[in-house]
């Protein structure tokens, strides 16, 4: 364990944060992504003992509102917890800082969140016709604008934004209109991460999240990478689809609602 007082800095060690992916690729994922990919939209807010990082904050600038994806660091707690953004805001963190967190910022809601991970073999077995389920193009975007523009849930909330040329979402088509979406918000070399499953609600229960998951792990395969996600504990239909799809328990975090009114 790392001596000496807490120092707390506006920045995250590049060498220190690759050796912590190295060993959990998924708690790192955003941080690594983020730091690469928008260095001018995020901010960090690191813990350091000597010359060891023993924790961060990573600070999201959302369309909806501030995230914060809270690693590590629990000595550190409170003065971690005093940096973070004014309400309202979306902390992401370890259940043990739980009351940090609501003593800095609060009061709060919480969701408890389960971490899953796909080994690179895992697969989905579907009787999916030729063309049912596709990664998306520029040419597409018109349709995922129908899908997706016409929910409220959060989970589609990124979609009008996302640009199809650099960015990898995935389709299905009923009767040539896409029906549903998914997408990997992370594609590095040692991880993606798959995130906004999303159903039209009048075709759910009719097998499309399956197909969907199933071509993301396929392609995942080809590349050989493992594929992670995050998904509430208390949403048994969501789970039981990950558990057949391959998907194992990593971890569990707290989503920390200080005052925003979303939820996971």
């Amino acid at each position: 364990m790392a001596a000496g007082p807490v120092a707390l800095r506006p920045s995250i060690d590049r060498a220190w944060l690759e050796r912590a992916a190295h060993d959990d690729p998924l708690a790192h994922a955003y941080a690594l992504w983020d730091l690469d990919r928008y260095p001018d939209r995020v901010r960090f807010v690191s813990a350091v003992r000597g010359d060891t990082t023993t924790g961060y904050l990573l600070v999201w600038p959302g369309r909806l509102a501030l995230l914060v994806h809270w690693q590590g660091a629990l000595r550190e707690a409170p003065e971690l917890a005093a940096q973070l953004p004014p309400r309202p805001v979306v902390v992401v963190a370890p259940e043990e800082v739980r009351g940090a967190v609501e003593r800095a910022r609060g009061p709060v809601r919480v969701h408890p969140v389960l971490s899953l991970v796909a080994a690179p073999a895992a697969s989905v077995a579907t009787r999916d016709p030729p063309g049912r389920v596709r990664r998306l193009s520029p040419a597409d975007r018109p349709a995922l604008l129908a899908l997706t523009e016409a929910t409220e849930e959060l989970v589609a909330s990124g979609y009008p934004y996302i640009d199809l040329e650099r960015e990898a979402v995935w389709g299905a088509f009923e009767d040539g209109r896409i029906a549903g979406v998914a997408r990997t918000t992370v594609t590095l070399p040692e991880i993606w991460v798959l995130s906004g499953v999303f159903v039209a609600p009048n075709r759910r229960g009719h097998g499309l999240g399956r197909s969907l998951v199933g071509a993301v792990l396929a392609d995942a395969r080809v590349a050989q990478v493992p594929v992670g996600l995050f998904v509430r504990e208390d949403r048994p239909a969501a789970r039981a689809l990950y558990d057949r799809a391959g998907f194992r328990p990593h971890g569990r975090r707290l989503w920390i609602d200080a005052g925003t009114g979303l939820e996971p």
